[in-house]
């Protein structure tokens, strides 16, 4: 009978063993691992150990230092793992769509992402995923990143009380960015409108080549997962359940339907979708244009094809 872990532990886990696979995640958000999880659709016998964290970059950490056997998060993680010849690769794509958009009160007087300048804007953490898309906002808008006073805000309720503390802006995500727009009391000063590759499963090759057998089932409980969701998606909104967000039912279902829309079939992308997220990286200058791994080197679906 399927064992399953749910709990957010802290990131210094006591190491894996043959039937547990411990996967990071910047809690709080929706997509396909968090849905399997909650919804029980590994293989029976495979164990899932959900580890929460603040932001990607102390994930990473984890995912290197071999606390976790798998993080749910950004390409850039890849680049960067690859640029220092740490065998990092992508498994599954989650996720075409960044998550984050840049919200603020309704009262704030700020009406675009130019009224930031040297004012305080909250990110999960800084080097993370929505730091990114604050690079990306203010490289739009032609305005100095640096002219911005950012600082780490958490997920959930810490960066909506970063916000509500005096942070002109926080970068949110769903199913929270839904249900603070429908209060009123907040509004979007900047949403993303660009093909990225935002969630991915990644991990170490070397641990995936011991476990082929166990991440091949992690990938098959995910591609259950998904395919249960698009057939029906009150299958996931009921799994989601678990999660406790502080939302409606109904701003939920939204979310979910949103996410599931932004999921990429198969849980694959091609090499053109990865072009467009490098030129993003590359534009923000989170990586240089000479260390970028080709397609090949930084995905493998091939356990996908056989999950």
């Amino acid at each position: 009978m399927l064992t399953l872990l749910t709990a957010c532990s802290a990131a210094t886990g006591s190491g894996g063993d043959a039937t547990t696979v411990r996967v990071g995640n910047v809690c709080g958000g929706i997509n396909p691992s968090t849905i399997a999880t909650d919804a029980k659709t590994f293989p029976s016998g495979t164990k899932v150990k959900k580890i929460c964290f603040d932001g990607g970059a102390e994930a990473l950490q984890a995912l290197i230092g071999g606390s976790i056997d798998v993080f749910i998060g950004s390409p850039e993680h890849i680049v960067s793992a690859r640029s220092k010849d740490l065998p990092v690769r992508g498994y599954a794509a989650l996720s075409r769509r960044v998550p984050y958009s840049l919200v603020t009160k309704a009262d704030s007087g700020i009406r675009g992402v130019k009224d930031l300048r040297d004012k305080t804007v909250a990110v999960t953490s800084v080097g993370s995923l929505s730091d990114t898309e604050l690079l990306k906002a203010a490289a739009d808008a032609d305005i100095p990143y640096k002219g911005l006073k950012v600082i780490n805000g958490g997920v959930g309720a810490s960066i909506v009380a970063a916000i509500d503390k005096g942070a002109a802006a926080g970068m949110v995500s769903d199913p929270q960015l839904t249900q603070l727009v429908h209060s009123g009391k907040y509004r979007v000063v900047w949403k993303p409108d660009f093909d990225y590759v935002s969630l991915v499963a990644l991990a170490n090759t070397s641990w995936v080549d011991k476990h082929r057998a166990l991440m091949t089932d992690y990938l098959r409980g995910l591609t259950t997962a998904e395919d249960k969701s698009r057939a029906d998606r009150s299958f996931a909104v009921k799994a989601l359940a678990k999660e406790k967000f502080a939302v409606s039912p109904g701003v939920l279902d939204e979310a979910t339907a949103q996410a599931i829309a932004n999921t990429p079939k198969g849980l694959k992308i091609d090499g053109g979708v990865y072009r467009k997220t490098i030129d993003v990286l590359v534009q923000t200058g989170r990586i240089p244009a000479d260390r970028v791994p080709d397609f090949a080197d930084a995905f493998d679906f091939s356990l996908l094809k056989s999950s």
